[in-house]
């Protein structure tokens, strides 16, 4: 929380010095990440190219994006269709916009492997109906909302970007980091299973899954606060934001609410 107050202070600071005039105009593209019926490399290359944006927005930290094109997975579609996009337009800034180290800052804290470890227990136990009553219930709540975004895995990105898709996963999101917390600080198991960190330390499933919902809300803010900056630091400039589309719903509104005047959000989608 702290690195998020701290970010917040100092960004009006540096907005107030924009030299620059004209609207910088947003364009937030949620995707997925690997090529599949619902978007490949082409496809999102053919988004790019009907906007025309000056800058691309990744969602990698700056030393992903250092070494970005080096290692090109051939399934990716930001990466491939990023590269397509640059080498018709090499003036174009290929920029970060992640929280940065976020991988080895979820390892350092024990976020990372007691995400995956806590949910796998979770379903396990409710399997057996080894849950209370109502922590069986929110469990419950939690498969259905993942059955009806695994429909969409049909559909194309279109509606992937759609208010259909948002609104059943702001609810998955919303149970994931804020309901099912409850589970794992109401049942004993969850406390007594550990993980051990890269420092040594010990971390319970209980306080490693907790952080790690805590990180979604603090990414999404951190992430959000610096696509603002980029778009005060090239003000008038068109920017695209390449983002995971789970994240699109969350990124939208806090843009809004932290909306300085400085930039439109423009929805590609409509």
């Amino acid at each position: 929380m702290k690195y998020l107050l701290s970010l917040l202070l100092l960004c009006p600071f540096k907005w107030g010095f924009s030299q620059s005039t004209g609207k910088t105009k947003l364009y937030l593209i949620g995707t997925v990440h690997q090529s599949s019926a619902i978007l490949n490399p082409q496809m999102l290359f053919a988004i790019l190219d009907s906007i025309r944006p000056d800058i691309l927005l990744q969602e990698n930290d700056s030393e992903q994006i250092a070494t970005y094109f080096d290692d090109i997975s051939p399934n990716s579609n930001e990466q491939n269709a990023s590269l397509m996009y640059l080498k018709k337009y090499p003036g174009t800034l290929n920029l970060p916009f992640e929280f940065e180290g976020r991988n080895q800052y979820r390892k350092n804290n024990g976020m990372t492997p007691t995400d995956q470890l806590t949910i796998h227990l979770m379903d396990s136990l409710y399997q057996r109906k080894a849950l209370s009553n109502a922590n069986m219930e929110i469990y419950r709540r939690y498969i259905t909302a993942n059955k009806i975004l695994f429909e969409f895995a049909n559909s194309d990105i279109k509606t992937m970007n759609g208010l259909a898709f948002e609104k059943e996963n702001r609810q998955r999101q919303h149970i994931q980091h804020h309901e099912l917390p409850a589970i794992v600080h109401s049942e004993g198991i969850f406390a007594q299973r550990l993980v051990t960190k890269p420092d040594g330390g010990k971390i319970s499933y209980r306080d490693g899954y907790q952080l790690w919902c805590n990180f979604w809300d603090l990414r999404n803010n951190t992430m959000a606060i610096n696509i603002i900056r980029k778009a005060n630091e090239h003000k008038g400039k068109t920017i695209v934001v390449l983002t995971g589309v789970q994240h699109k719903y969350y990124l939208r509104e806090l843009l809004a609410r932290y909306q300085d005047g400085n930039y439109e959000l423009i929805e590609y989608f409509k």
